[in-house]
């Protein structure tokens, strides 16, 4: 009888990750896989221009039945939709701004120098009516392009893309846990984040914020995912715009295909196979389902992505802001943010407990949330754009204890070159 452990086998069984799929599998894996959207991939249709915006949504209703979405990933979808509406507004908003503060310097400098020459006052009225004339113009372009309010956005008859998004999804998403099984994901989600498992363990930060499921979003989607991926013994196919490392096997720059760890794990699950593909991906394989996709399209995405990736920075009136509001109810987040910005970026749990006057057993869960809670309100407002980095995130160095807190790079900047940031450390 032949000894199962001694038979040898081949370089991928014990390795499935690390088998890269031919050209060939992912073109099947279009037409049999259960095909999975990111809650990103939802809200980018927001930003996409109209003809992008139509080619994607063909291609993902070619999918039919097998299209399906996590609850997690809705839950993130109504959470995020009205702020990603409300910073595209807040775009055109500055846009007329510039332009209205341009159309009254020309106006200035025309009438200084219609004084100097002195110039007929009717010549002068002409040339002013000439610059108002393309100002008014330009402001009706920009705003015929402009997104539909968050004023108006709870009807779908009056936002065109939630009724697209409705009709696309009827009958293809996932129903929410029972609230057991939610805190037990929830747990290990948390848990994962904080052993550097992936996905999700880059926003290990979070577990302390006011997210109800805290770091674990990603693995929600994920444990999910394999679960509807199982009961219907399929392959998983997932479109998403995240472009991290806790999600993706990459190389510099290149997209490789999923953590080795991730296709590992599905294949536990009844040996089936995991793909991922970014919406860009997607677009350029669509004549796999007899769909034919405008260039435009496909560069529309990559401006998305290319966007998505460079992170807008905190702007100075917003660090002010965030600050003011912070004393205002009476937080001492906004001395510890100071302090981090005298010290290199950095705040150890040591000198926040000395800030905040803490005492020893006093845990530092949820230490975050004032910031995050008044960032969102800034985000909402306009003053912040919507992707900037927290305030404050947590650092863990072993353990399930934050042994610091870092703020954004370009926050340290404004503060150490306010009034004042020298003194800093010494006061604490």
């Amino acid at each position: 009888m032949t000894d199962e452990k001694n038979v040898s086998v081949g370089i991928y069984n014990d390795f499935p990750g690390y088998r890269l799929p031919s050209e060939a599998e992912l073109d099947t894996a279009l037409r049999s896989a259960l095909v999975v959207i990111d809650a990103n991939v939802l809200l980018n249709l927001y930003r996409y221009n109209e003809s992008t915006r139509d080619d994607l949504l063909e291609v993902l209703r070619r999918f039919g039945d097998r299209l399906w979405v996590p609850n997690q990933v809705l839950r993130e979808f109504w959470r995020n939709r009205v702020n990603v509406l409300a910073s595209r507004g807040a775009g055109t908003d500055q846009a007329l701004a510039a332009l209205g503060k341009q159309q009254r310097a020309t106006s200035d400098t025309i009438q200084q120098w219609a004084k100097t020459i002195a110039i007929e006052v009717r010549d002068r009225d002409g040339l002013l009516e000439r610059v108002a004339s393309l100002h008014a113009d330009l402001e009706k372009e920009i705003r015929a392009y402009a997104p539909t309010s968050p004023v108006v956005v709870s009807s779908a008859a009056r936002e065109p893309v939630l009724g697209r998004i409705e009709a696309l999804l009827e009958g293809k998403a996932g129903r929410a846990m029972n609230e057991e099984e939610w805190q037990v994901a929830v747990k290990e989600g948390n848990d994962r984040a904080k052993r550097g498992e992936p996905p999700g363990y880059l926003d290990a930060d979070k577990e302390n914020s006011d997210l109800p499921e805290g770091a674990a979003g990603d693995y929600l989607v994920w444990r999910q995912t394999v679960h509807e991926a199982t009961r219907r013994d399929l392959d998983v196919l997932l479109i998403t715009g995240d472009e991290k490392e806790d999600w993706w096997w990459r190389h510099r720059s290149e997209f490789l295909g999923p953590r080795v760890e991730l296709v590992a794990e599905l294949k536990s699950h009844r040996g089936r196979q995991l793909y991922m593909m970014r919406p860009i991906d997607l677009l350029k394989r669509a004549s796999a389902l007899d769909v034919t996709v405008r260039k435009e399209s496909v560069d529309d995405v990559e401006r998305v992505s290319r966007e998505g990736q460079q992170r807008p920075e905190w702007p100075a009136a917003g660090v002010a802001t965030l600050l003011e509001r912070l004393e205002n109810e009476g937080w001492s987040q906004a001395e510890v943010i100071r302090v981090a910005a005298s010290r290199g970026g950095t705040i150890d749990r040591e000198t926040v407990y000395q800030i905040c006057g803490f005492e020893d057993d006093r845990m530092l869960r949820g230490f975050t949330q004032p910031t995050a809670r008044i960032t969102r309100e800034l985000q909402r407002d306009g003053v912040i754009a919507d992707d900037v980095e927290p305030a404050l995130t947590t650092i863990y160095r072993g353990g399930v204890k934050a042994a610091a807190f870092r703020i954004p790079a370009e926050m340290m900047a404004i503060l150490a070159a306010s009034p004042g940031a020298d003194s800093r450390d010494d006061a604490s």
